[in-house]
């Protein structure tokens, strides 16, 4: 708490510090609301500290690519606070017993509206979910011109690109897997995760007709803020990519159209599908320069569904394995739920692909 006042005062013109309280939403980074007082008039911030293991190019990728979206009209994304110099993110190094360490952080504006969900509730309703397909639709639109600075890109490659690196990863996981309920539950499924992986992967040819451009990448009903039935705010976009624009579509569909709970936990809500996919057309078709989904990403849209959920499945299990004595019960819950919704998935890609072409013709 005491390191926020400090870059404050190094970095930045935004006022006295008068209240910081920690956000503990998210996994990935730490996050804090600030509250300063500028000629009398109270103003609040969101201060980021990046995870330690983010790299340097990727704060690059994120803090251009909201400029380039405020830029081309997409006000209700949380724009990055430029520091006295004009460069967007402080970079410091820390020397402390013996260890010389790098730490980043950010400070975004702090949007109004409503915190409604997290990633797990999807009891959202049909108007703003109709809202959030087509906010998303307007960042492809406003995103699609984007050019990648130099020395700025995301680590992580492309959904197509990343899938066949699991197996080695996992193949390190089953050697050093405990007897926790997760462990269980990963070496249980482990073959059909691999196998279902195998028969996922979209053809480069392919992937070279759909449309690649600039996506959240973790476009979900938590990363939103709402007013009525309306997004007027949208955050975090330290997932962002250049990747297929139909990745993040089928992404965003894992999150918002998926039971939890419920005698149908863990299987896709069609009708809910179907309505996201129709706004998100409509929203291209009207902006003038995004088209709707093409004829390949149509048929195509399918299988990505089913790789957007490994992607998440994956998240589950690198994060179990990877962080400090993660909750076996949490964990089981996330894991649980992805591998359910795999096998669905496998289960029912027909009806999946009546319902893409029903909402697409």
């Amino acid at each position: 708490m005491i390191r926020i006042n400090e870059i404050l005062e190094k970095y930045y013109d935004l006022g006295n510090l008068l209240n910081i309280k920690e956000l503990f939403a998210g996994y990935v980074n730490r996050s804090f609301v600030i509250q300063v007082d500028r000629n009398g008039e109270q103003l609040k911030y969101l201060v980021r500290k990046y995870n330690p293991d983010i790299d340097e190019k990727e704060i690059r990728f994120e803090h251009a690519l909201i400029n380039h979206l405020k830029a081309n009209g997409i006000t209700i994304v949380a724009g990055v606070i430029p520091k006295r110099d004009g460069s967007t993110y402080c970079r410091e190094t820390i020397h402390a017993e013996g260890e010389t360490t790098v730490a980043f952080w950010a400070i975004f504006e702090f949007l109004k509206g409503e915190d409604r969900y997290d990633w797990t509730d999807t009891s959202v309703t049909p108007e703003e979910m109709t809202s959030a397909s087509e906010v998303l639709a307007r960042l492809h639109y406003a995103g699609r011109d984007f050019v990648k600075p130099r020395d700025a890109d995301r680590a992580q490659p492309k959904i197509m690109n990343l899938l066949p690196t699991i197996p080695q990863t996992y193949g390190e996981y089953v050697n050093r897997a405990g007897n926790t309920k997760c462990d269980r539950l990963f070496l249980e499924n482990v073959d059909n995760i691999l196998m279902i992986i195998n028969k996922t992967i979209i053809p480069e040819s392919k992937l070279d007709r759909m449309p690649q451009l600039p996506i959240h990448g973790d476009y979900h009903q938590g990363n939103l803020k709402y007013v009525g039935s309306r997004v007027i705010g949208v955050f975090d976009f330290d997932w962002s990519k250049v990747d297929a624009r139909l990745f993040d579509l089928a992404l965003a569909i894992i999150y918002f159209c998926v039971s939890w709970e419920g005698d149908d936990a863990g299987s896709l809500r069609l009708n809910e599908c179907e309505l996201f996919l129709k706004n998100y057309n409509e929203a291209c078709r009207t902006s003038g320069g995004l088209t709707p989904l093409t004829e390949i990403e149509t048929k195509y849209l399918p299988t990505m569904i089913a790789a957007a959920n490994l992607f998440v499945l994956h998240w589950d299990i690198v994060d179990f394995y990877t962080k400090e004595n993660p909750d076996d019960d949490e964990y089981m819950t996330y894991i649980n739920h992805n591998m359910k919704l795999m096998y669905w998935i496998e289960d029912n890609k027909q009806l999946i692909a009546d319902m893409t072409n029903q909402s697409c013709c």
